[in-house]
Formats: structure tokens, C-alpha cells, sequence
């Protein structure tokens, strides 16, 4: 591999310009400081100081710090350095003493810039702030493992990409462990579903028909009992099923995705009746933004042992139409043409778990340019636009675990989402800047905070709400606090309502 060779000898070149001359000071303070990072005993330190002086956003970060240098480490130190077998830089004879015993493992990645990076990435993700004096600390002893000739320099700069990534890549983790903590523990007797009795609400195309099985033998080994099931295309039997019970309202389940459960609420916003979610879709966005366990059988398990939460629903009142209700986000542009591909039987049948891909990639070729007057709380603003959304939970992007930052699915407020017309590179920047904890701003991106948007575009245009055609503009969009009772894990904060 040639390539790979000439890295190599590039590397060992830059690796002797950098240790060629000696150094005392930087040799006792580098020394120092990589002794100090050692066990990553350094990180572990400063997160606890973070952690004891800190507040609530400063503990958030000092864990996800930590869970960021754990997952680095296994992944450095146990598969990395053993697949890539690089051996640590040779003494020359011209080489002063080293300063530093010579570690035993092979030197590809470096684990102290892995690790330094890491903890440095995660808590900057959870608070910036910090990252101003972490950020020379982590350099500094990344640098030293080269000055003291222990690693070569793409070995430092491997590992402190590598940790990068994993502190990136740190908070779906830790979003996901705290989910399973929160189903653990005992709920409140007067926060719990008071029935054992429930109504099953179930999406006949949503192709998971192994899982919803998993879920039916969970549900009844916690003492569960399906009282009912009706397909989403039924639902206006839900009301008649709801009155004619004798011994209490029982909990409606939406099994399915984002769109099987606005479907259900929409049903019973308003009503008192408890929604209870089995997320079995792609994204299930909503169920992630109110910490639903992805892993079925917990989340089956849950309808028996969490609490009753409340949470905002959103509304679209179009002129001359009934109220129709959404728990993620209504849209319109981007979402709608991506909705109006992927629903078409002829790409489900030929590309199959290919139809979602190849849908995104047609609508953002197609990228229509609409017009719409806008009115809220700040203004009114007239805009040429490809994509509107009305967010009310905070949370998208699937299993990426995306968020908006500080929305809540109890904020009483809905935020909105505005794409001009964009070049395709920055409007593929502007997808990647969330996935990667990045909040910054593009020209032509918005987001407001409202809680109530009226939408005039000069023609009516079709509107998704959870992911399905269900709606038209013009109209008023706007948020019922408060207006929908969901089974959450016992974790789940709804205090704001």
C-alpha cells in the first residue's frame, strides 16, 4: 500500500522534527502533565470538581465527561490498539534518555489524547463554558505523549479524533441509560394507571409484527389485560370503546410510530383518557422526547409501573376545518414531499428498507419554493421558503437523538422551524450542525419559539402532522398545555404544567 507508506514515513519525519532537540523545561512540565492523565486520573479530578461546585448543567456535564473517557477507553485500548499492531517509536542513538518509562502496549491510537479529547468533547457538549479551560489541557497532554516520544504524531491525532466522536457520540448514550434507569423504581400509587385494562391501537403497515408479539407476552406477564384492539384506519370506534367501559376508563395504547400516535391523540386531547405509547415506528420521536424506552419489552413493561405525566399537545385549526391535533410537529416543503415518496407503493415495493433513503434524496432534489405570510407573538414577516415545521417535542432525528435546544414537551410553546431556499451544501450544513452538538446559526435557518403561528400561504397546501398527510393551510397553529395524559417512566419532569 503506497499510500499507506508514505504516511508512514511522513509521520516518522514530522515525529523526528518535533523530538529533535532537548528541551528541560518542557520536558519536566510535559512530563507533568502526562503523569497527571495517566489512568485518566486528571479528567476524573477535574469532573469532580466540576461536579461539587457546579450546578445541575455542570454535573450534567462532568458525567457525560466521564461516560465519554469509559466508552473511549474500551474502545481504544481493547480492539483499536490490537487491530492496528503499531510499534512504539524506536530510541535513536542520538536520543537523550527518556524522561518517561516506555509503555508496553503498541502505540496506535494514542489513549491519553483519546481520552483527553473525549472528556473534553462531553463536557463541552453539555456546557460550553468549560471547554475554553479543558480544551488547552487536553492539547497539552496529547502533545506530550510525542514530546516524550512515547507516541508519533498521527497516533495523537487518531486518538484524539477518536475521542472526539465518542464524546459526540456520549449523549444518546447516556439519554438511553437514563431512560432505563427511570423505568426502575416504584411509582406514586396516585401517579400510576389505576386499570390493568387496555385498548390497542395498532398501525397494520407498520411491519413490526415480531415486536408488537414480544410486547402482547410482556404486557401480560405484568397482569396486563387487551381489553380491545382496532387498527389506526378505525379509530372512531375509539370513543363508543372508551364510554362503554364499566370498571374504569382504560389506557389507550398507540403501538406504532410518531404518526399511530398523534393519530390516537388527536383522539383524546381533552378527554382525560391516558395515552400509553409502544414505540414500534422508525423515529419515534415523540416517544423519545418523553424518555419512552426504545427496548419493547421495557416499554410494555412500563404501562403497568410508570406515572401519569402531563404534556402540551400541538393544534392546527385550518379555516374551515376541524381542529386536528399533533404531539411531534406538523410541516410543510421538505417534510411533505418526502412524505408524499415514501408513501408510495410502487418505491415500498421495489426498494423496500431503501424507500426512507431514497425519499429524503428525491424530496431534497424536488426542494419546492413556497410563499406564506407568517403571524405570531414577535410579528409578521412575509418569507420564501422550502420547509416550515411547527415542533411541539423537542426531540427528532430517531436513534441520532437530536434535540432542540432548551425545549421541553411541557413548555407550553411551540417552536418553529424556517428553511429559505439554501444551496444544497449549506443546507446539508445545517442538518450536520445538530448531529454533531453544534447550535450554530445558518443564514436562511430559523427557529421561534411561539405559542401561537398563523400560516397564509396565496394557495392551500397540504400539511404533515406526525409524519402524515393530515392537514391544510391556511390556518392557525398553536399549543394546548397541558392538554394530553401520557404514561411516562418515573423520571419524566412534567412540573412545568
Amino acid at each position: 500500500m503506497p499510500a499507506l507508506a508514505r504516511l508512514n514515513a511522513f509521520d516518522r519525519r514530522l515525529f523526528d522534527r518535533l523530538t529533535r532537540q532537548e528541551r528541560r523545561l518542557a520536558d519536566v512540565s510535559l512530563l507533568r502533565l502526562s503523569n497527571s492523565a495517566n489512568r485518566s486520573l486528571l479528567w476524573l479530578a477535574i469532573a469532580g470538581v466540576i461536579a461539587i461546585l457546579g450546578g445541575p448543567r455542570a454535573r450534567r456535564a462532568a458525567l457525560r465527561g466521564v461516560v465519554s473517557i469509559a466508552s473511549t477507553s474500551i474502545l481504544v485500548n481493547l480492539p483499536l490498539k490490537y487491530l492496528a499492531r503499531r510499534q512504539r517509536p524506536a530510541t535513536r542513538r542520538s536520543d537523550r534518555p527518556l524522561p518517561i518509562s516506555m509503555p508496553g502496549s503498541f502505540s496506535f491510537p494514542s489513549g491519553h489524547s483519546a481520552s483527553a479529547f473525549a472528556f473534553a468533547t462531553g463536557v463541552a457538549m453539555e456546557n460550553p463554558q468549560l471547554l475554553l479551560p479543558i480544551l488547552p489541557l487536553a492539547a497539552g497532554v496529547a502533545y506530550s505523549r510525542v514530546h516524550l516520544r512515547v507516541h508519533y504524531p498521527f497516533d495523537v491525532l487518531a486518538g484524539a479524533a477518536i475521542g472526539t466522536g465518542m464524546g459526540l457520540a456520549s449523549g444518546p448514550l447516556i439519554r438511553h441509560a437514563r431512560r432505563a434507569w427511570d423505568g426502575l423504581g416504584p411509582v406514586p400509587d396516585r401517579q400510576r394507571p389505576q386499570t390493568n385494562r387496555l385498548i390497542l391501537v395498532v398501525s397494520p403497515h407498520a411491519g413490526h409484527e415480531h415486536k408488537l408479539a414480544r410486547a402482547r407476552k410482556a404486557m401480560a406477564a405484568t397482569g396486563l389485560e387487551v381489553v380491545a384492539e382496532i387498527p389506526i384506519t378505525d379509530l372512531r370506534r375509539l370513543p363508543g370503546l372508551l364510554h362503554r367501559s364499566d370498571s374504569g376508563t382504560p389506557v389507550v395504547v398507540a403501538a406504532g410510530g410518531d404518526g399511530t400516535v398523534g393519530g390516537v391523540a388527536n383522539a383524546l386531547v381533552g378527554t382525560g383518557a391516558v395515552l400509553g405509547v409502544l414505540p414500534l415506528g422508525t423515529s419515534n420521536d415523540f416517544a423519545r422526547s418523553i424518555n419512552i424506552p426504545m427496548h419493547i419489552e421495557s416499554a410494555a413493561r412500563l404501562l403497568a409501573h410508570g406515572r401519569i405525566a402531563t404534556v402540551d399537545a400541538g393544534r392546527l385549526t385550518g379555516d374551515g376545518q376541524p381542529p386536528r391535533h399533533f404531539v411531534h410537529a406538523a410541516a410543510a416543503g421538505l417534510n411533505l414531499e418526502f412524505a408524499r415518496f415514501a408513501t408510495r407503493g410502487d418505491l415500498r415495493r421495489r426498494l423496500g428498507r431503501l424507500t426512507y433513503a431514497v425519499a429524503a434524496a428525491l424530496a431534497l432534489r424536488e426542494r419546492p419554493v413556497f410563499s406564506c405570510d407568517l403571524e405570531h407573538e414577535g410579528g409578521r414577516e412575509q418569507l420564501q421558503l422550502v420547509h416550515l415545521a411547527v415542533i411541539n417535542a423537542p426531540v427528532f432525528g430517531g436513534f441520532l437523538d437530536l434535540k432542540i435546544p432548551g425545549a421541553a414537551p411541557d413548555d407550553r410553546s411551540l417552536n418553529v422551524l424556517m428553511v429559505e431556499h439554501l444551496p444544497m451544501r449549506r443546507l446539508i450544513r445545517s442538518a450536520l450542525y445538530p448531529a454533531i452538538g453544534m447550535h450554530r446559526r445558518i443564514r436562511g435557518f430559523r427557529i421561534l419559539r411561539v405559542s401561537s403561528l398563523k400560516v397564509r400561504p396565496p394557495n392551500p397546501m397540504d400539511v404533515t402532522l406526525d409524519g402524515e398527510i393530515a392537514g391544510k393551510i391556511p390556518g392557525t397553529f398553536d399549543v394546548v398545555p397541558g392538554g394530553l395524559k401520557v404514561i411516562t417512566p418515573r423520571g419524566f419532569s412534567d412540573d412545568r404544567n
